[in-house]
Parts: C-alpha cells; sequence; structure tokens
C-alpha cells in the first residue's frame, strides 16, 4: 500500500451523504489527502459542516437521491469514480420510528441501489459503507461487542434498516467479488454535529443557550456508552478504504470507536465542566432501570488487520466541539 499522502493524490471519490456531518468530515480528510472529491446529496443545508467550514468550493456537489439508479451510473462514469463512500442515510434514530417507511427505503433500498451502481459500473474499484453499532441492536451485556455477534432485537426501526444494509454489502462482496467493506460506529461526535436531539450537541445547546439542563425522558442518566470524535471515523473509512485490496478486509464488517466508555451522567457533567468551568446537575426523566444499558465495541479486529486506533481522548474532542459550537452558532440557525 502507498503511503497516506500520495495513495488518495488525484483519486476520484464519490461521497453520498456529504452534505451531512460525518459525509462533511470524510469531504475534508480527503481533500487534505489531495483527492478529487464528489458530493452526491437530495440537499446542501445552510449549516452543513460543509459550506460553514469553506469546503464548497473544493468539491463538486451533484444534487440527488441515492435510490436513482440511472443517475448514480451516469456520476460513476463521468467521473470516473475510484471510490465510493456510501454515507447517505437516514439517520436519526427517534425519527425512524415516525418515519418508518422513508427510513427503509433510504437505508436500505438506497444501499442495494449504490451496490448495483457499482457492481454494474467499471471504473469504480472499491465501496465502503457506514454501517453502525446500532448493528447489534440492544444490549445490556457489560463487555464488547464483536464483530461476529449477532443482530438482536431493536427498540427503533433505524437498527434493522442498518442490519440490511451491512449484510447487503458483505454479501455482494461475496457473491460479485466487489471490494468492499463495512464500518460500525457508535456515537460520534464533533464540529459540525446538528443533530440536537443526540446528547452532546444538546447539551452544548443547553448550556449555549443558557436553558435548564435537561435531557428528557429517552434517558436516567445510566446509560454507559462510547463516543467517538468525527476525525477518527473518518481516518477509520480511509484506512479501510486503503485496504480493500486485501482479502482480509473486503467482504469484511469492521468496529470502531473511542475507547473511553461513560454514563451519559458523567458524560453531560464533563460538558458542562469543559463548557465553564461549572459543575451543573444534569436532569434526566426516563424511568430507573434495574440494570444499566451498557454498550461499546470491541476494536481488536480493526487494530490487528488495518492498524487503525482512535487518537482523540474524549476530553481534548469536547473542548474542541464546544470551541466550534461557540464559534459558529449564530450561523446554524438552531
Amino acid at each position: 500500500m502507498k503511503d497516506k499522502d500520495s495513495y488518495w493524490n488525484e483519486k476520484s471519490c464519490m461521497v453520498t451523504g456529504g452534505a451531512g456531518f460525518g459525509g462533511s468530515h470524510l469531504c475534508k480528510q480527503l481533500l487534505e489527502r489531495n483527492a478529487k472529491v464528489y458530493v452526491l446529496d437530495r440537499w446542501l443545508p445552510h449549516n452543513s459542516y460543509l459550506v460553514l467550514n469553506g469546503l464548497l468550493d473544493s468539491v463538486e456537489f451533484i444534487c440527488g437521491d441515492v435510490r436513482n439508479l440511472d443517475l448514480l451510473r451516469h456520476t460513476l462514469e463521468r467521473f470516473e469514480i475510484d471510490t465510493v463512500f456510501h454515507l447517505a442515510a437516514q439517520p436519526s434514530v427517534p425519527i425512524s420510528n415516525v418515519i418508518p417507511f422513508e427510513t427503509l427505503s433510504i437505508n436500505v433500498l438506497g444501499t442495494y441501489t449504490v451496490l448495483e451502481a457499482v457492481r454494474t459500473t467499471k471504473c469504480v474499484k472499491h465501496l465502503v459503507f457506514a454501517s453502525s453499532g446500532a448493528y447489534y441492536g440492544t444490549t445490556m451485556t457489560d463487555r464488547a461487542i464483536t464483530e461476529e455477534t449477532p443482530p438482536l432485537s431493536a427498540t427503533n426501526i433505524y437498527a434493522p434498516s442498518k442490519v440490511a444494509g451491512d449484510i447487503a454489502v458483505r454479501c455482494y462482496a461475496r457473491i460479485y467479488g466487489l471490494k468492499a467493506a463495512t464500518c460500525r460506529f457508535m456515537n460520534t461526535y464533533g464540529p459540525g454535529h446538528n443533530n440536537f436531539s443526540c446528547i452532546i450537541p444538546r447539551a452544548i445547546k443547553n448550556l449555549i443557550n443558557n436553558d435548564p439542563y435537561e435531557f428528557g425522558s429517552r434517558d436516567d442518566g445510566t446509560t454507559v456508552l462510547d463516543y467517538m470524535h468525527i476525525r477518527d471515523m473518518t481516518n477509520a473509512y480511509i484506512t479501510v478504504a486503503e485496504h480493500l485490496n486485501s482479502d482480509l478486509v473486503a467482504g469484511e464488517a469492521f468496529n470502531f470507536s473511542g475507547g473511553n466508555s461513560i454514563s451519559t451522567r458523567d458524560l453531560t457533567k464533563l460538558i458542562s465542566k469543559i463548557f465553564d468551568g461549572t459543575d451543573r446537575e444534569p436532569k434526566f426523566f426516563g424511568a430507573p432501570r434495574e440494570k444499566p444499558l451498557v454498550k461499546y465495541l470491541d476494536t481488536t479486529k480493526a487494530k490487528r488487520i488495518l492498524g487503525w486506533q482512535p487518537t482523540i481522548t474524549l476530553e481534548e474532542g469536547l473542548c474542541e466541539t464546544i470551541e466550534w459550537y461557540k464559534r459558529f452558532w449564530d450561523r446554524l440557525g438552531v
């Protein structure tokens, strides 16, 4: 494998969902490696990280839906795309239960459409799919989850939609020889994350607006999860793509995490302390659990095969994230 400074030089990459949180950061990482970046997305929000950080002029933006097979094929062939990063999705867990069919259509049919476009277009060499730790469903076990763990039942439609896409990508790799792999993440955070139903953006929003430090009824504060900075996530996508010619990678799934499990109560206390040095007591109104929900991923496989590991501590990442929100708050339109 070539070194990272030369591997991506002038390589044509398409990022589906590239105007979103993860997609925007991935575009930034690819541009820094001198790749040619093409973004396919249904819309371009004014508060996208891609826009706010001045990246839009450096990419080719194509307005379109990943369920449009003809558009995908035309785009891949016209720009001679080498690597596809498929991040386009309906990503909100709460919203998935409100619009279940749309969630399944985008997350499942959209993924199958991307797979068909890649399969039937000769120029594409590699495909990286953004799966999710939601693949594993709801768990209460206090142990790191490995890639071999089967999906469990879930309390939302988002989880099975990601299971379907994850399995489809790996099946296409095995059946048709696609150089494709899936990346499973949980609870990514960082600058530009505008889904304020997620706990870190919600906490920062409450603090900036001087609102009550409350977090609703979804949790009782005891849930223990792992949080990974967005740059560690985008580096994982890129690392997988760089290794896809290996039989140890193509057709496989890989877990990635930040390696810093923490309860939601302790996390919100930490955010408050970093924000302005104040020890606030967060309020959670969820029904008390007899046993806390604990969920974090085993990344041994990624470290062993890809040489990947997280580089940003939770404290460092939160400091950077809070400062970004303070800087851009008036432009976010929240």
